[in-house]
């Protein structure tokens, strides 16, 4: 498949918020492996924690982490101590942010090979050290579409380009520099990296407004993540198809 059409497809997707600072070899090795190579298990479910849940953990920072919802019996998970409820917000040294983070985070590891999970229990912290499994064929933890999606290119100088629905975000990234789009109302906040990771632009252009006081080599880019953006809040907010309501004709029977 053809690097820009990946590209293209990844602006429609939903959140997937990957480390920027993924080393090309990492993301190579990751996307080497075959489908039905042995993949890394935990042997837990997780979902991102209700605000009213990380607001009881202070220390947690804001947007980071997982509630484990669900604990495979006899799975890495159990057999390390972790409980339903934790707050599992580290991978090794590597801040969990969202299941394509950590799906690709998975596939870099190997079955066997001992991590250490940092952990919130009860609101307390704690290291959890687990010997990653094998996934079972019926228990793969992500699809190879959504690691290939995360990582995105076997060559990290191409173009990555990311949608945060949930954070309202597009952002950009290649050798060239990073940008990033943030939509706050009716107002886009715009944000601009060298790749000596430099800011040289921020500020905030107003729906409609157009891109001159942009850097002019950055414009082609903000007008793509700015189109993208709208595509995706645009699809989050479309609501659901109501049923049609049945209607059922009066009887003709005599009572």
């Amino acid at each position: 498949m053809k690097l820009n059409y990946i590209a293209a497809l990844l602006m429609m997707l939903p959140p997937l918020l990957v480390a920027g600072e993924q080393a090309a070899s990492d993301a190579q090795k990751a996307l080497s492996n075959p489908s039905n190579a042995p993949q890394a298990w935990l042997g837990l479910r997780v979902a991102k924690p209700d605000p009213t849940i990380a607001a009881q953990v202070p220390a947690l920072p804001p947007g980071v982490g997982f509630l484990v919802k669900f604990i495979d019996e006899g799975g890495p998970a159990e057999s390390a101590g972790l409980h339903e409820h934790d707050l599992v917000w580290k991978f090794g040294d590597q801040m969990l942010v969202n299941e394509s983070q950590l799906a690709t985070l998975l596939r870099l590891s190997k079955p066997g090979q001992e991590i250490t999970l940092a952990a919130f229990r009860g609101g307390k912290p704690l290291d959890v050290k687990l010997k990653l499994g094998e996934a079972p064929p019926l228990k793969r933890p992500f699809s190879t579409e959504m690691v290939e999606a995360a990582i995105l290119t076997t060559d990290f100088t191409s173009p990555m380009r990311v949608v945060n629905v949930a954070e309202k975000t597009a952002t950009y990234s290649t050798e060239d520099g990073r940008a990033e789009v943030q939509r706050d109302g009716a107002t886009d906040k715009v944000r601009i990296q060298n790749r000596a990771k430099e800011w040289i632009f921020e500020g905030s252009l107003a729906q409609g407004e157009s891109l001159d006081k942009v850097p002019e080599d950055w414009r082609r880019r903000i007008c793509a993540l700015r189109r993208g953006l709208d595509q995706s809040l645009n699809a989050d907010m479309t609501p659901a198809r109501q049923p049609r309501p049945r209607v059922v004709p009066p009887s003709t029977e005599k009572p």
